[in-house]
């Protein structure tokens, strides 16, 4: 059995401002065995957040050409019964990578009775020792340490890469002062080779051991050489996915008081949530706070242009409530006398919440919305030969009006004039389609809503796809 050696690199930024924290806020960086073995399993299990064409590499290529005699194993075939079963995906997996020992003996660092803190509740006491045993013969069959020994030098290099390129000591020690210092803690970034875009706040809390902070970020870029380019997104994306260790906990805490508030606001906008993977009102919870506290921290950070745009940001992932939300966090940070940590400040938060959803519930019963469409969304076996896109809405929408929002090149061919029928609550849009192609645009964003009632309300934006049948 080959040894595995980790190689990892420490930076320590002093920080005036937040030294208490900044003693303490070391970040190791590594890519980790145990993330890109599940993610191995992912991919070969068809989890389309693990088989993004931004993932495609010379690194990817490599990992499916070893690991491709296994493709049909078992544990392929019950991870993807969990997904069907229990919604296993997204960050389900480098959660669990994260609570295994290693990537060899793939057992669990705590029992599951109780169960532990920070493992994602999408695996079940009942699937999850079945699930292992399986993957650990995966790995034997696998030889999967052979292959991550053979990748040693390439992890050192992006390890290197990321290390060198995106500032972390300093973001964590302010998100550690902004939340409230936790009382122990180590933190790892995990370059996730495998995940494309996909960047997951994970973490491990033990008792009597401090708590691991354990952001697994994806790589979506790549040199001439294969090498993972870590641009200016990436600072961004580290404080975000770090922040999700201390958001949270403490949205699991007042869950009860924050529910209806988050129920409303995942409603009005439950079809672009799901697509980024936030499928419950408890997740949007806690991407609504960590995302306002990452504006505050940019801004602290960076200034006030930084924080701006990281704000529109936020409205562009369709986030609009967010930057009302970061600049209430700004009358915390101004009386921190008053509060030692933001749980002390949740019920403030949990009001601000209330009177968004409110808001919500007035503007829902006036805003229009598309009852069907021709193509249906999502569609995947479109006749090439379809010469117009229809969609009809629930009332009279205002005429020569529309905002059909994309890239060019992924937007069908518009061969003639928009128009309403005399109700005008159906648009036809004539259209020539390409054999083959997958058509992807939105109706309305948060910048451009053409879509709208006779009155006014604009559209909620909706992302629209589907794919042509090939000749």
């Amino acid at each position: 059995m080959t040894a595995l050696r980790s190689v990892w690199f420490v930076f320590v930024l002093s920080w005036l401002a937040f030294a208490p924290s900044a003693a303490r806020a070391q970040v190791e960086v590594r890519v980790d065995p145990r993330v890109e073995l599940l993610s191995v399993l992912a991919r070969f299990a068809g989890l389309p957040e693990f088989n993004a064409a931004n993932s495609a590499s010379p690194y990817a290529r490599r990992a499916e050409q070893h690991f491709a005699a296994q493709r049909e194993h078992a544990a392929v075939a019950r991870l993807r019964e969990l997904r069907a079963q229990h919604g296993v995906a997204y960050d389900a997996l480098p959660s669990l990578a994260v609570h295994l020992v290693d990537a060899e003996r793939l057992e669990l660092r705590a029992p599951l009775e109780p169960w532990p803190e920070r493992l994602d509740a999408r695996w079940k006491p009942g699937d999850l020792p079945a699930f292992l045993a399986l993957a650990r013969d995966f790995a034997a069959r696998s030889k999967a340490l052979e292959f991550f020994a053979a990748e040693r030098e390439f992890y050192a290099q992006v390890e290197q890469r990321f290390s060198s390129s995106v500032p972390r000591e300093r973001g964590l020690a302010w998100l550690d002062s902004f939340y409230g210092a936790k009382e122990r803690m180590r933190c790892t970034a995990l370059i996730g080779l495998l995940c494309g875009g996909m960047n997951f706040g994970v973490g491990l809390k033990l008792p009597g051991a401090p708590e691991e902070l354990t952001p697994v970020l994806g790589c979506w870029e790549f040199d001439a050489q294969g090498q993972p380019q870590f641009g200016p997104k990436y600072g961004p994306l580290f404080l975000h996915e770090v922040a999700h260790s201390y958001a949270n906990p403490l949205v699991e805490r007042h869950f009860e008081r924050l529910r209806a508030a988050g129920e409303r606001i995942h409603a009005n906008c439950a079809e672009v949530m799901r697509r980024q993977g936030y499928a419950n009102a408890r997740t949007v919870l806690c991407e609504t706070l960590v995302r306002a506290s990452v504006v505050r921290c940019r801004r602290a950070l960076e200034g006030d242009a930084a924080g701006a745009q990281q704000a529109q940001s936020e409205r562009e992932e369709h986030f609009v409530w967010v930057p009302a939300l970061a600049e209430l966090l700004g009358a915390y940070e101004g009386a921190r006398e008053r509060f030692s940590d933001l749980d002390a400040y949740l019920p403030s938060i949990a009001e601000h919440l209330d009177a968004y959803a409110a808001t919500l519930a007035e503007l829902e019963a006036k805003r229009p919305k598309l009852v069907s469409s021709t193509p249906v969304n999502g569609a995947v076996d479109v006749d090439p030969a379809l010469s117009a896109l229809v969609f009809t809405f629930d009332r009279p929408m205002r005429d020569q009006s529309w905002s059909i929002v994309g890239k060019p090149e992924d937007q069908p061919k518009i061969t003639g004039k928009l128009r309403y029928d005399r109700s005008r609550k159906k648009l036809t849009v004539p259209v020539q389609l390409e054999p083959g192609k997958t058509y992807q645009f939105a109706l309305n964003s948060e910048r451009f809503q053409g879509f709208a009632s006779a009155d006014g309300v604009p559209l909620a934006p909706l992302e629209f796809r589907f794919t042509v049948r090939a000749n």
